[in-house]
């Protein structure tokens, strides 16, 4: 049975959401408008990504710095430099957990999964 008389069915809509996951290969689908702004800087794209993966998967944290830093990279600096990364990643992280939740808030199908980075 065709679906040509109901062309905005939620069977054709989880559909097509399955086609598009299935054309990405490197995991970056993202529905209902949760994807990363364009004009983001590679590194708040990173982190935003590593938020999205970890509401995805439905964790608490308790340290979100631990995780999304990027311990080899902070090993090699030196102690002012570290306390600069530091700094910085801590300032991206609050506006792309603002951003994620904004996003989320926004659309249709983001429901809260648990506690992120409260």
């Amino acid at each position: 049975m065709s679906n040509v008389h109901h062309p905005t069915c939620a069977i054709r809509n989880l559909a097509q959401d399955a086609k598009k996951r299935l054309s990405k290969p490197d995991g970056t689908y993202f529905p209902s408008g949760l994807e990363p702004p364009q004009t983001l800087t590679p590194s708040q794209r990173e982190i935003y990504l590593k938020i999205r993966a970890i509401y995805d998967k439905g964790e608490e944290v308790d340290n979100p710095l631990k995780q999304l830093a990027d311990h080899e990279y902070m090993a090699s600096l030196s102690h002012e430099a570290r306390q600069r990364y530091i700094l910085i990643l801590c300032g991206d992280y609050v506006e792309m957990k603002k951003l994620f939740l904004q996003k989320l808030a926004m659309s249709p199908t983001g429901t809260k999964r648990g506690k992120l980075f409260d």
